[in-house]
């Protein structure tokens, strides 16, 4: 089994180029060096992280597709799984977005695809040939999390219902603690956060859920536990950090802050943990 692996967007102008004509199409073009970088392959990797241009992807695919390999194997690995958090028609009137996410997918035909901690489990209803790793029993990332904390005085917190579903935090032997959020489903407007009070009884927390997008369910969350508890020590674990309105909010509530990956631009900042 000889394989080849192909990144959107690390391998652009290197293996595959992108062709954009005056009108806005585009056409992919392996390069010299990815038509000899095809030779003797009998499968293929293309790995896409952050969020590819589908149009990118669905023509990287059809150019491979066209080599005369006769590829037995194909894999997509999009470690950040786009529109998992529109896994339903939130009010009338609105789209599906994961579905018609999936539904492009799926047309590409891939024999297997590979993402990281999806964040509704729809997306293996919708996308049939998904591998969904987790960070807790593929790559034990939370452990460690655990590890470099600490475990004396230390409480696991879900920081909501869908949080607690996802994750098997009870395997870790620790208090497990369960917060709830108030949300407009119509603007997706926080309004409040709540925490049991047994969280004044430990000396620190680690926070465990997959994106952190502008942060406000941490943040809000961050500052009702500190209510209850001001000098608990607060940490906190995503599995994708998109950080979308920075880290200063962030840092005022969270010692350190681990991240599988950083799925938009990497942050030029001092206090982030990397797994």
């Amino acid at each position: 089994m000889k394989r080849l692996t192909i990144n959107i967007p690390g391998d652009r102008d290197k293996l595959y180029r992108v062709i954009k004509y005056p009108a806005g199409e585009i056409q992919v073009r392996l390069t010299e060096e990815g038509i000899a970088a095809c030779e003797g392959k009998d499968e293929y990797v293309i790995q896409a992280n952050p969020i590819p241009d589908i149009i990118e992807l669905a023509q990287l695919k059809n150019a491979l597709d066209g080599m005369p390999n006769n590829f037995y194997h194909t894999t997509l690995e999009l470690m950040y799984l786009p529109y998992g958090r529109a896994d339903r028609r939130f009010v009338q009137g609105d789209s599906f977005g994961l579905q018609v996410f999936a539904n492009l997918i799926n047309t590409f035909h891939f024999h297997t695809v590979y993402t990281f901690d999806a964040h509704s489990p729809v997306a293996r209803q919708e996308i049939p040939n998904l591998i969904n790793l987790s960070p807790v029993h593929h790559y034990d990332q939370i452990l460690s999390c655990i590890r470099h904390l600490g475990d004396n005085g230390l409480v696991l917190i879900a920081p909501d219902k869908g949080a607690k579903a996802r994750y098997d935090l009870d395997y870790y032997g620790l208090t497990v603690l369960e917060g709830e959020k108030l949300r407009d489903q119509k603007t997706g407007k926080l309004s409040g956060f709540r925490i049991n009070q047994s969280v004044s009884l430990y000396d620190k927390a680690l926070i465990v859920d997959d994106i952190c997008d502008g942060g406000g369910t941490f943040v809000g969350l961050g500052e009702e536990i500190h209510r209850l508890n001001p000098d608990i020590e607060l940490n906190l674990y995503v599995s994708h950090g998109i950080f979308s309105q920075g880290f200063e909010k962030l840092i005022q509530q969270f010692e350190t802050i681990y991240v599988s990956d950083f799925s938009f631009k990497f942050p030029d900042i001092d206090s982030w943990g990397k797994i």
